[in-house]
């Protein structure tokens, strides 16, 4: 049996024992943080939004503790499927006229639903074509994931339940609303390896991004871009980013701004991540700013021990 058909066997496994359980592309609140509140619908495991009762100020925006949070069934004005494929425009459509192997649709999807293990979730990697919309969208989900594990808050996996034309992933219920569903299929292959999918119908390609060798510093500080999504569903933009420290460091993630055009500031609505960092450490953080697109500037602030020094990262997102 080669390693692809054991791969497809163990997600296959997976599919089955799940069934339609805790999952979702977002994070939900995690304990009392995210109590009393809505979770705001989006197709992105991330950051959590700001709460002014919860610890540090945060509460979930994206896929937490309770478990991912799924993108609605419509999507407002202005998002990406509303402009054709210009600024902020990542990838195209991948279309290929070959339908994807179904058994590597279903390990495909299996990966998606780990968000409680962003490793697990890179292993669906090997499953899609390089360069693909297939690939860049599992590998932002995954940095979203790793994200809220290194901030000490890790997602719980998703449930995946097999319908007519492809897949939902399904999140736990949270404190005060009922699970919603985000629905995978149109899924294209070339070679056997998936190329494109629709993400509740839409295609998700347009609005990511996922460059490499951007990168900026401060103090010592660095930053590099990961990934860049704005989701099908909402408006929002989802910016992923590994920070590295060659000393200790504190980080204000959840005061990230994102800054596009002369005057024109969004300030994060949800940032998780590590915010302490000793020297030589390292850790992914997630941000989502409301309305925004790829093109501008990514702002991160903190300072040194002891703010014995000021850290100013302005990070390109393009």
């Amino acid at each position: 049996m080669t390693p692809i058909r054991l791969t497809v066997a163990a997600a296959l496994a997976l599919l089955v024992a799940t069934g339609c359980g805790p999952a979702q592309e977002t994070a939900p609140a995690a304990g009392a943080a995210g109590a009393g509140r809505t979770p705001a619908p989006t197709d992105h495991a991330g950051p959590r939004p700001r709460d002014p009762g919860s610890v540090g100020g945060l509460r979930s925006a994206f896929p937490g503790a309770g478990g991912p949070v799924p993108e609605p069934a419509a999507e407002p004005l202005g998002g990406p499927a509303d402009r054709g494929p210009g600024e902020g425009s990542a990838s195209r459509k991948d279309t290929s006229g070959e339908g994807a192997p179904e058994e590597a649709v279903a390990a495909y999807v299996a990966a998606l639903s780990r968000t409680g293990e962003p490793e697990r979730m890179r292993e669906g990697l090997e499953l899609t074509a390089e360069d693909s919309t297939a690939r860049t969208y599992l590998a932002h989900r995954a940095a979203v994931a790793r994200a809220r594990a290194d901030g000490g808050d890790p997602a719980r996996d998703t449930g995946v339940e097999r319908t007519g034309d492809g897949y939902e992933l399904c999140p736990a219920a949270g404190p005060t609303s009922d699970p919603a569903c985000t629905a995978y299929g149109g899924f294209t292959a070339r070679a056997g390896l998936i190329t494109g999918l629709l993400v509740n119908g839409r295609d998700p390609g347009p609005g990511l991004l996922a460059p490499e060798g951007v990168e900026a510093g401060s103090e010592g500080v660095r930053a590099t871009l990961l990934t860049a999504y704005q989701s099908v569903t909402d408006k929002s933009l989802v910016v992923t980013a590994e920070f590295t420290a060659d000393a200790n460091a504190s980080l204000d993630l959840p005061h990230a701004v994102y800054q596009r055009g002369e005057g024109r500031e969004v300030r994060a609505e949800d940032a998780v991540g590590r915010y302490e960092l000793d020297a030589g450490g390292s850790t992914h953080a997630a941000f989502s700013f409301p309305g925004a697109i790829p093109g501008g500037t990514l702002r991160v602030s903190g300072c040194l021990e002891e703010c014995s020094a000021l850290v100013d990262i302005a990070l390109p997102v393009r």
